[in-house]
């Protein structure tokens, strides 16, 4: 690991040096990597949701499935119905939960390689603020500044995204030729 990480030093390092004055090179350079595993995150999140689309419809259909039959065999009186079918709705629902939420996490993976980076760079090495902050006092550390600027960004990167997908023309329908 410490390979890659010294190998990653090269193109990492970059957007720190861009300006001269330390604290505002540190900022700068902690937003250019926060922005990076926001950008990248988004990117593997949405070649994984490309990839298991599928499957989270399948679920979702069944959960729908299992949730109309539960309300008919409801309406219908059948409480012995409504019980099985509520079970296999449910776990539609787990699957779908469990995969919607290992997506997710499977688009974090790039904070833990940033971390991991700055950590072997900067080791302790942190702005100071003028005041205190509580459980954090005037010192905080990389995680802190890295993980106020990746927040912010990761949920910037999300809307842009999602906006983008928006805005792309619908594909055009050709009627099939004979």
């Amino acid at each position: 690991m410490k390979a890659l990480l010294i190998w990653l030093d090269v193109f990492f390092i970059l957007p720190y040096r861009l300006v001269d004055e330390p604290v505002a090179a540190y900022l700068l350079g902690t937003a250019a990597l926060a922005l990076l595993a926001a950008v990248t995150g988004v990117c593997t999140l949405n070649l994984a949701l490309r990839l298991h689309g599928k499957r989270l419809e399948k679920y979702q259909n069944d959960m729908q499935h299992y949730n109309a039959l539960g309300e008919t065999a409801l309406q219908g009186g059948s409480k012995e119905t409504f019980k099985v079918v509520n079970r296999q709705g449910h776990e539609a629902f787990g699957y779908y939960f469990s995969l919607s939420g290992a997506l997710f996490v499977a688009s974090l993976w790039p904070v833990p390689l940033i971390l991991a980076w700055m950590q072997l760079r900067f080791g302790e090495t942190s702005p100071v603020l003028p005041f205190s902050l509580p459980l954090f006092g005037n010192k905080p550390g990389m995680v802190f500044w890295f993980l106020i600027l990746y927040i912010p960004l990761r949920m910037l990167c999300t809307r842009v995204w999602r906006r983008l997908r928006r805005s792309r023309p619908a594909p055009e329908l050709r009627a099939p030729q004979a």
